[in-house]
């Protein structure tokens, strides 16, 4: 067994001493996005799995098993802990398939997005709500597709026509014509015969939703410990950074220039338990445990639900929003932030209650697609109408369980005040089951046999595609209206896009839906058809128009989408060309007094100083993404109704609704359905292609793992077939490891976050008690605390949270870097920015040729913060802060650098 991959039980011991020496220090890594490694994040080969699994675990070298008896590692530092949790997003192969959930994944991003409600609760309610009916769209959509390439383009039409399903030995028992008189040659039992395609993908979602439900949403925050009290000691002055019980801070000196990480505080300003604090311990945290009784800032008078558990109907309502919670004493800040609360990170009852749903809606999609077509023959025909009865009966059926699936949707969001551990009622819970029975009856009723009935054309999918696509549009301008009352309550000028963040990124979940569902069909519609094209010259009707006509729009789609990007390259190599003049200018201890001196760097040495710019102008790009998700998303939504249109007023496809035409406007016409066709197939290939390279590739995996890491951060709060959410295990990992060991030490911890590990770092601070936080320091670098989440998910992560989070936390030093494409400045208003954003470190370290770096120094952009001498001194002034006189004095840094601010990009855009 590799030393990395020991069982820990012996830190158990140290844990638990009686007498844990005074003035424990504790720097806990946690490594970002890409993942790490134990034994490359302490920088040892002799590394211990002290806590956790295979999946994440909490590590330490071999020589720290015993350091809180010590008081600090055997070099005298603060003890190093690296919380490994890499595997939670790029560890097993399969989990590269979640590539094709990503439609549902970005539809997930969108409810986050939601801009602060500034007290217009209940605004903020019907967003919530219109993108998870958003997102139950996307799930009929995707079951649509499955159900019009197994029922309409193989059972219907494929093997109801002689020439395709004579080349394809596998469909020979379906066709009338090449088996006469099979069981299953009749349109009605091939439709239930192929409607076990879609009802397997059901039964897949369905099994992926509770596996990784049963695992990511139930992990819960620590319980309420006793109040923290410091050790003795010996009566010396108290430690450094303190702050009373209710976490609010002693008086302090004013900052130095350095920023307050430096800055002594007063020696009197000792930590003494006050009466206040121990009349508030019983219900300290109160909201960590389960609350039966009537919350006042709920609706008391809401109607009674038939689907909750009869004992917490008072709790909860839809979406609450958490800007202006009042929480209990003692609890953390709710106010300030959702991440705060403790039910957050604890989605369990949230993610049942919509894969019941959703589940339920998908089984009755596939019903639909079964009992539509069998009903209108019976209507038709003339036969017994017993038959034409029972099929509206059905139908009916089919049409109140959407109605009850939607009522499922729109009637409870996320409860985030306390943990939810109440299940959900029996309408709720069996709503999946009566789904699949009322499927297993539509089967039933198209297996009765119908003399003389023969499959022609297409079923029936047009209307269904077309209503499903509007309802998608009215659905995101209904967002974006929500969005834009919601922003101006409360504007903030660094928000992406104005608050229109969230609706731009659910217009392209439904074209990233659109276009993988018409590309499954046109390519399958390609390979049954043979050498002939679908709609065309080929036997097959093919796919639904609508379909073609998405695709044909793909082509002008992509053309917009790259002028967008030129235009945003000329923009960065205009950038770079005026800032490579000033780079030499950021090194000015560079220039020699000797010109004779061999490490002198060349005065015409521009080559470098174009690179470095190009690099930091290429970083900037960031800050103008919202202008091409903006772009994007408003072209996406033209384009699609315009597809929509053009189905709809002609129903035909692009080329032949085109006959007639100028020549130009035909030849375009057949171009882009002829291109599109192919795009869209293609495009879904080459998604399927990546997925299967990454199951065999760990390094391709590891690149999907860093998409992941972004994009499933936040919980399933609007769909349960997401993929799941890493955080809700690693944020209680994390807060239950800094819990237990502050209150079983009484030491103070310094979490080092690194890119998305800032992100976790934040967010489990934000879940502890009010004075295990106060003994708690941050120190994060490549963080895109503000840069990514702050101005995308501005109602967690906006300035009011941020801020609050400084005030909260013993202190808080951030690193950045003008190169780094991913982190930046926290922006902190007033004086707390100069507080914890220190300017931004030189990259490279060294212009040319120096002592120190007699080889050309690399740009490091996003990584190796560590190998800049700012990150040892920063990091060692905290330390100090939190225990004065337990660490030597760092050393000096290796050369002043105070650079240009970075300039703000405009307001709403970047």
């Amino acid at each position: 067994m590799q030393p990395a991959e020991r069982a820990s039980s012996p830190l158990a011991a140290p844990l638990a001493a009686p007498r844990p020496a005074p003035g424990a220090a504790l720097e806990l890594l946690v490594h970002g996005v890409g993942g790490a490694t134990a034994t490359g994040m302490l920088d040892d080969p002799h590394t211990v799995r002290v806590t956790g699994d295979g999946i994440a675990a909490v590590h330490r070298r071999f020589v720290d098993l015993d350091a809180e008896r010590r008081s600090c590692a055997p070099d005298g530092r603060p003890v190093p802990e690296a919380y490994v949790w890499s595997n939670l997003t790029s560890g097993s192969g399969s989990r590269a398939l979640w590539l094709l959930l990503l439609p549902f994944m970005v539809v997930n991003l969108a409810h986050w997005m939601r801009p602060p409600s500034h007290g217009r609760d209940r605004t903020a309610s019907g967003y919530g709500l219109l993108v998870r009916l958003v997102a139950l769209s996307l799930t009929v959509l995707l079951v649509a597709a499955v159900c019009q390439v197994a029922l309409d383009l193989v059972a219907w039409q494929c093997a109801g026509t002689r020439a395709c399903a004579a080349r394809y030995s596998w469909l020979r028992f379906l066709s009338p014509d090449l088996d006469p008189g099979g069981w299953w040659s009749g349109p009605g039992r091939r439709l239930a015969l192929a409607a076990l395609v879609p009802a397997a993908v059901t039964g897949l979602l369905w099994y992926l939703s509770h596996r990784t439900w049963s695992v990511y949403e139930s992990a819960e925050p620590p319980p309420p410990g006793p109040p923290l009290t410091d050790p003795p000691n010996d009566g010396t002055s108290p430690p450094e950074g303190t702050r009373s019980h209710d976490g609010t801070p002693h008086a302090t000196a004013p900052a130095s220039a350095d920023g307050p990480a430096s800055a002594p505080r007063s020696a009197s300003a000792a930590r003494v338990p006050g009466p206040a604090h121990g009349a508030n311990r019983s219900t300290d945290r109160t909201d960590r445990r389960p609350d039966h009784g009537t919350d006042p800032t709920e609706h008391p008078t809401e109607p009674t639900d038939p689907t909750e558990h009869p004992t917490d109907r008072a709790e909860h309502r839809p979406d609450h929003p958490t800007d202006h919670a009042h929480p209990a004493p003692g609890a953390p800040d709710a106010g300030t932030t959702p991440l705060a609360r403790p039910g957050f990170w604890y989605g369990r009852r949230l993610v049942a209650r919509l894969r019941a749903a959703h589940t339920a809606a998908a089984f009755l999609t596939v019903a639909a697609a079964v009992a539509t077509p069998v009903g209108r023959f019976d209507l038709r025909s003339g036969g017994p109408p017993w038959l034409g009865a029972a099929g509206l009966l059905l139908l009916a059926v089919i049409v109140a369980g959407a109605a009850v699936a939607v009522a499922v949707i729109c009637r409870r969001g996320r409860s985030e005040r306390r943990l939810d551990r109440h299940p959900d009622g029996p309408l709720v819970r069996f709503l999946p089951s009566a789904a699949l029975a009322v499927l297993v009856l539509a089967a039933g009723y198209a297996l009765w046999p119908r003399p003389g009935w023969r499959s022609g054309g297409r079923l029936p999918g047009d209307p269904a595609f077309g209503a499903l696509m509007l309802l998608q549009g009215v659905l995101v301008l209904a967002l974006a209206v929500t969005a834009r009352l919601l922003y101006r309550a409360g504007p903030a000028p660094r928000t992406a896009l104005r608050g229109f963040g969230g609706p731009a990124v659910a217009v392209l979940a439904c074209a990233l839906g659109g276009v993988m569902t018409g590309g499954v069909a046109q390519r399958v519609a390609d390979w049954l058809d043979g050498p002939g094209t679908p709609g065309g010259a080929g036997p097959l009707p093919g796919p639904p128009v609508l379909l073609t006509w998405q695709a044909s729009v793909i082509p002008p789609l992509l053309l917009v989408t790259a002028l967008v990007l030129v235009r945003l390259s000329v923009a960065t190599l205009r950038r770079a060309r005026a800032e490579a003049p000033r780079v030499p200018a950021d090194y000015p201890d560079e220039h020699p007094a000797d010109p004779g001196d061999p490490y002198a760097p060349p005065a015409g040495d521009t080559a470098r100083a174009r690179r470095i710019a190009l690099t930091r102008a290429g970083a900037a790009l960031t800050d103008r993404a919202p202008v091409a998700v903006g772009a994007l998303a408003v072209t996406t939504l033209l384009f699609g109704a315009f597809a929509l249109a053009g189905a709809w007023g002609t129903g035909e496809v692009p080329g032949d609704a085109a006959q007639g035409t100028p020549d130009l406007v035909a030849g375009a016409a057949d171009t882009a359905q002829a291109a599109g066709s192919w795009l869209i197939g293609a495009g879904f290939l080459l998604l399927v292609a990546w997925g299967r390279r990454a199951y065999r590739d760990p390094r391709a995996r590891r690149t999907i793992g860093i998409l992941w890491d972004v994009g499933t951060f936040w919980p399933r709060a609007a769909h349960p077939f997401a993929p799941p959410c890493y955080a809700e295990r690693a944020v209680p990992d994390l807060t239950w490891r800094v819990d237990t060991w502050t209150r079983s030490t009484r030491g103070r911890l310094v979490i080092s976050g690194h890119s998305q590990g800032s992100v976790l770092a934040a967010a489990a601070a934000w879940q502890l008690a009010p004075d295990v936080r106060a003994r708690v320091a941050l120190l994060t670098y490549g963080s895109p605390l503000e840069r990514l989440y702050g101005r995308w998910f501005p109602s967690c992560f906006g300035p009011d949270a941020l801020d609050a989070l400084h005030r909260e936390v013993d202190c808080w030093r951030n690193l950045y870097r003008d190169t780094d494409p991913i982190g930046g400045p926290v922006r902190l208003t007033g004086s707390c920015g100069p507080a914890v954003d220190r300017p931004a470190l030189r990259d490279p370290l060294a212009f040319g040729r120096t002592p120190e770096h007699p080889l050309p120094a690399p740009v490091l952009g996003h990584s190796d913060y560590q190998a800049d001498p700012a990150f040892e001194e920063e990091r060692a002034r905290l330390l100090r802060r939190l225990w004065p006189g337990a660490l030597p004095a760092p050393r000096p840094a290796e050369r002043p650098y105070e650079p240009r601010e970075t300039p703000e990009p405009p307001a709403g855009a970047g």
